[in-house]
């Protein structure tokens, strides 16, 4: 996992803010994860939920990987191992 990943992972999980410019420009209010501007991950009531926000590029799953396991599979997204197609799928407590 790539250090601007867990950087802003463990921002989320202490609920404050941080954001990370260069490559894959990813900030969090501590409530959700933005990636160029895209929110990505989003902490409700009932859990936190992940999105590819019409984005299955290597950065976005990889930004997605403290929460969940995302992968691709010719050209398809795949959520914990199930096929996905990107939409908002809550994936923890």
């Amino acid at each position: 996992m790539r250090k601007i990943t867990q950087d802003i992972a463990d921002a989320f999980n202490a609920r404050k803010s941080m954001t990370r410019s260069g490559t894959g420009a990813t900030s969090t209010d501590g409530e959700a994860i933005f990636l160029h501007g895209n929110k990505i991950v989003e902490r409700r009531e009932d859990g936190v939920f992940v999105t590819l926000a019409g984005w299955n590029t290597t950065t976005t799953r990889e930004r997605l990987k403290p929460f969940a396991s995302v992968s691709t599979k010719q050209g398809q997204a795949f959520l914990n191992g199930k096929l996905w197609d990107g939409s908002w799928a809550k994936v923890s407590q």
